[in-house]
């Protein structure tokens, strides 16, 4: 998968019918805090995921194989969502927070500093769920709509001189506002047009560059510096909106009350979608991945849905990290890019933290694999993790596999150590040892997926 900047695709119209929504409705002049629908399902439709879950869950636990599944998405894909929304409402808070002092005059360099940790948090989390892009993030466009780079400076430029978007991002609803509007300025949302308004040159802007009243960056002299922070808190309630959907979409409506309540108060994110937020089959993407029926599953059988995850998520973000995110640059940089390739295709250029996120996307695969969150600090795979149902199944690939991974890792660990961020030096000989091990995890990865896909279901 290739990231691109594209306009997010035209909503569908809208095709819950009447009744689908609970009744209560009040009268609400922002997009937060009042809630206008207080579910987004029916009771009737509530009791029957409930059921739908249960069913599912019964069904993983019957096989080997499933068991190992159910693990991957309760203790990897679950977690993962749930922390990403929670910190990309932390982020949005902050945004808000950063906005109205800057408007008040109030501004501080801690209120900066505090967005900008609530970034590198919920960025942290949004690159080590990578690796299952597939589902929700893919079917519904959530990823390009919140992941696209690089960011067009002309673009903003028009945006933020632009007397309407200016009203609408200052009006009674600013994160609809950019949701609906985001055609015109489709390259700046998400995390790449907040990095750019909260960190220039690897370091968190000041409140003197926020203080003054226009823009310092060249070509965006013309630009308001208040403007772009209502921007920067419109884009942030837009985002996470966006991550709410992501958790709905896998886990239905077991997601805490306040974000289901905000997803009920915000319905233009779930009627844009193709099927209400969830999966093709009406049900969340946890019980579509858990059934592995040609009936209700994502897939038929288990090992297909098992070399899914090895093949159209692990290797969809290790291709991607090797070809392109660092492979772009990298060519451009060496004299051997193609009419393809850009100089400028580097992920996180202003808080220069490029190495950081592609490492976290490796540790996303070994999150997956290992079947637990957090191995950074943990090396041993989980009772039914893939990695333990690869050795306990005699893969004989199992130790390149693992060496692969770790190797990638270190790579990206000696690059983010050097003190030479990739933005500054593309072509650097580093870059080429991360491709090389990053492909190395990739092929490894294809092997294995391979493999799998081979035996029968246990």
């Amino acid at each position: 998968m290739i990231k691109r900047l594209m306009k997010k695709v035209t909503k569908l119209a809208m095709f819950l019918l009447a009744g689908t929504l609970a009744t209560g409705f009040a009268s609400c002049s922002s997009d937060d805090d009042e809630v206008i629908n207080t579910t987004i399902l029916t009771p009737e439709q509530q009791s029957e995921l409930s059921k739908i879950a249960s069913e599912s869950s019964a069904n993983a636990n019957k096989t080997e194989m499933g068991k190992v599944v159910a693990n991957y998405i309760n203790e990897v894909v679950k977690p993962t969502y749930l922390d990403l929304a929670e910190k990309s409402d932390i982020l949005y808070k902050a945004c808000q927070n950063l906005y109205q002092k800057r408007k008040a005059g109030t501004l501080t360099q801690n209120d900066i500093d505090a967005a900008c940790e609530a970034f590198k948090a919920a960025r942290k989390d949004w690159e080590q769920s990578e690796s299952f892009l597939y589902g929700a993030a893919s079917d519904n466009e959530i990823d390009p709509h919140i992941d696209s780079w690089p960011l067009d400076h002309d673009q903003l430029t028009r945006a933020l001189n632009d007397a309407n978007v200016i009203a609408g991002i200052n009006g009674d609803n600013p994160t609809k506002y950019v949701y609906d509007n985001n055609g015109n300025f489709d390259s700046v949302l998400g995390f790449h047009g907040l990095e750019f308004v909260l960190f220039r040159n690897g370091k968190n802007r000041t409140v003197a560059d926020f203080n003054a009243e226009k823009e310092t960056e060249a070509g965006l002299t013309s630009v308001s510096t208040v403007n772009e922070a209502a921007f920067a808190a419109a884009v942030a309630g837009d985002l996470r909106n966006m991550t709410y959907l992501l958790e709905y979409g896998w886990l239905g409506t077991t997601i805490p009350t306040s974000h289901l309540n905000q997803l009920a108060n915000a319905m233009w994110v779930v009627n844009g979608t193709r099927h209400r937020g969830l999966s093709a089959k009406l049900i969340p993407y946890r019980d579509y991945s858990q059934f592995a029926t040609k009936e209700n599953g994502m897939f038929a059988s288990w090992h297909e849905t098992l070399n899914n995850i090895f093949i159209g998520g692990c290797s969809g973000i290790c291709e991607e990290v090797a070809s392109q995110k660092l492979g772009q640059a990298y060519r451009k940089a060496i004299g051997t890019g193609t009419a393809d390739d850009a100089a400028n295709y580097i992920e996180s250029p202003y808080s220069k933290r490029s190495f950081q996120d592609y490492q976290d996307n490796i540790y996303s695969i070994k999150n997956s694999l290992y079947g637990v969150r957090g191995t950074e600090n943990i090396s041993t795979p989980v009772q039914y993790s893939i990695m333990n149902f690869l050795k306990n199944n005699n893969y004989p690939k199992y130790n390149e596999l693992n060496s692969a991974l770790n190797e990638a890792i270190a790579a990206l660990e000696t690059a983010k150590k050097s003190g030479i961020a990739f933005i500054d030096q593309p072509g650097n000989p580093q870059v080429k040892t991360c491709i090389d091990k990053v492909d190395a995890l990739n092929e490894a990865l294809n092997a294995a997926g391979t493999w799998i896909n081979q035996q029968t279901d246990k």
